[in-house]
């Protein structure tokens, strides 16, 4: 029985030794499949012009104060270029990073809570001062960056560039513009939201998009907090303008998507480098920063990389078309099931282990197998976080909608009529209600209804107190007339209540009248603290 089995091993053995050379051999001869083909295939280009992109200013935000950010970004982009999906973008030349912000300013501005710029913007002026003091020209900068067109064109390239500038001043921005008043706040809100919308749908690499979604959920906490305090309707109307819920090309992850296997199919071949480790730990170091303020895993960037087996036998055949064609279909079925609510997303061993198996196929279908050895790309973080900023959005644009719904009897039902724009994008119900807590949210990343518990949820609440900036004045009294001097007690007074009606007197004559004899003292009885009874109406003073 032993013989048996060990004679069939063998047999199985050498026809997959045999299978692995054929496939060694011919796999390059297997045509490209359709997913490969479409995945191969360039983005179109949105901005035809180097120096109109704002991607470049994006890429040389913090050059030296007597350069130009535009070119510098330029010059660092095309020399990545050169050896394009190898090599990084390279700051350490001089003056490229001149006014980068200081450790400490930048953490003290990424750890700002974005909703008190509404609600105590007084708490910044210190640390407003501070970035005025040495990189006022960031927010020259930032302010001619939201006027530029924009689209991604670090497709292709390994590595991500420095963009921790370019978000700190959008927070600063915004905070300068709170400080001066709610109405300038509001106006600079009015300029910032949109040009990051346009570059959270123009995104093609994973740092743009979490950069670009980490700016719209600043921006639609901001609208929140507003709405939260009972806007005039003018204001309400512009505040939902900014802020409906996501287009599909924003909540688009495609071109992330075929980014990563594209940079994947550039690992396969052989470059000679001359870049040397400087720039890629410059490139892990700024998407470290950008995971940090985002709250994601260090490794999130890393984690949807297109893996590559680390078995040379399996790497060989990794470089075959078969196996490639094999990558895109996976890359395919992401794409198709990013719209799955909730998160569920395919693994690349699945779509390797399509088809019939047999206790043989490790060994007669070893192409299938390959990625076995391989990590699994993990894109839930990222479809996450994207889905968090439009949760946000959501809800701002369904609190405009529920300003004058009574809480607690019609807020539930009004949700759930919003209809679907307006649903928790985790869950495709309506956003819950919390009527004890007056907020309304979505179950956020972790798809668990933690009661708006806003460390789990993404919760906003309906009424917040005005702070004291938009406390309404309440108009000045008039000054107080002064009181007329009281008459003597001696002078005649009007009849009190209880006294009995008098006659009418008579008419006036121009003979003098005899004065009224006087009136007898008041008898004796009461004490002496009590006052004299008043004198009858008419009668003179002695």
């Amino acid at each position: 029985m032993g013989k048996l089995f060990g004679t069939l091993f063998l047999i199985a053995l050498l026809v997959g030794a045999i299978n692995v050379g054929g496939l060694i051999w011919s796999g390059a001869k297997d045509p490209a499949s359709e997913p490969f083909t479409a995945f191969t295939t360039p983005p179109p280009d949105i901005v035809a012009g180097t120096t109109e992109n704002g991607y470049y200013m994006l890429v040389g935000f913090a050059a030296a104060a007597n350069s130009d950010p535009v070119k510098t970004g330029y010059d660092i982009w095309r020399e990545a270029e050169d050896g394009r999906g190898h090599y990084f973008y390279d700051y350490a030349k001089e003056g490229r990073t001149e006014l980068r912000v200081s450790l400490d300013l930048t953490q003290m501005i990424q750890g700002w809570k974005i909703e008190d710029l509404v609600a105590h913007p007084e708490q910044f002026e210190e640390t407003l001062k501070t970035f005025r003091a040495g990189s006022n020209q960031l927010l020259t900068r930032y302010a001619q960056w939201l006027e530029m067109p924009f689209d991604d064109e670090g497709y292709g390239h390994t590595g991500s560039p420095r963009m921790t500038e370019l978000f700190l001043a959008h927070r600063v921005y915004l905070a300068d513009g709170f400080a001066q008043g709610h109405a300038n706040g509001l106006d600079r809100l009015a300029a910032d939201l949109p040009t990051w919308r346009v570059v959270l749908a123009h995104a093609k690499t994973p740092a743009v998009k979490l950069l670009a979604a980490a700016a719209v959920s600043d921006d639609a906490r901001l609208i929140s907090s507003l709405l939260s305090r009972q806007p005039d309707a003018t204001t309400a109307k512009r505040l939902a303008a900014l802020a409906p819920p996501m287009t599909d090309e924003e909540k688009s992850l495609r071109w992330l998507v075929q980014h990563e296997f594209v940079t994947g199919l550039s690992r396969f071949k052989s470059v000679v480098l001359t870049q040397g480790p400087a720039p890629r730990q410059q490139s892990e170091d700024h998407e470290r920063w950008l995971t940090d303020m985002t709250g994601l895993g260090a490794d999130t960037i890393v984690r949807i990389e297109a893996p590559l087996p680390t078995n040379p036998v399996l790497l060989a055949l990794a470089k075959k078309q078969r196996t490639l064609n094999l990558y895109a279909a996976y890359y395919e079925n992401l794409v198709k099931a990013f719209a799955n609510v909730p998160i569920k997303l395919p693994t690349l061993h699945e779509t390797a282990r399509q088809g019939p198996r047999n206790v043989l196929d490790p060994l007669l279908n070893p192409v299938n197998n390959i990625f076995a050895s391989a990590p699994e790309p993990a894109w839930t973080p990222v479809l996450g976080y994207v889905r968090e900023a439009d949760a946000r959005l959501r809800l701002a644009s369904l609190q405009v909608g529920l300003l004058d719904v009574p809480h607690e009897k019609a807020m539930a039902a009004a949700i759930g009529k919003a209809g679907p724009d307006y649903y928790d994008p985790f869950t495709g119900i309506p956003m819950v209600w919390n009527a004890a807590q007056g907020s309304i949210y979505s179950v956020g990343r972790d798809g668990r209804d933690d009661g708006g518990e806003s460390s789990f949820d993404v919760s906003i609440k309906l009424d917040e107190p005005l702070p004291p900036s938009m406390v309404p004045k309440k108009p000045a009294k008039p000054a107080a007339k002064p009181k007329a001097k009281p008459a003597p007690k001696s002078a005649a007074k009007p009849v009190p209540k209880a006294a009995p009606k008098e006659a009418p007197p008579a008419a006036k004559s121009s003979v003098p009248t005899e004065p009224a004899p006087a009136a007898p003292p008041p008898p004796a009885g009461p004490p002496a603290s009590s006052p004299p009874a008043a004198p009858p109406a008419g009668t003179p003073a002695n």
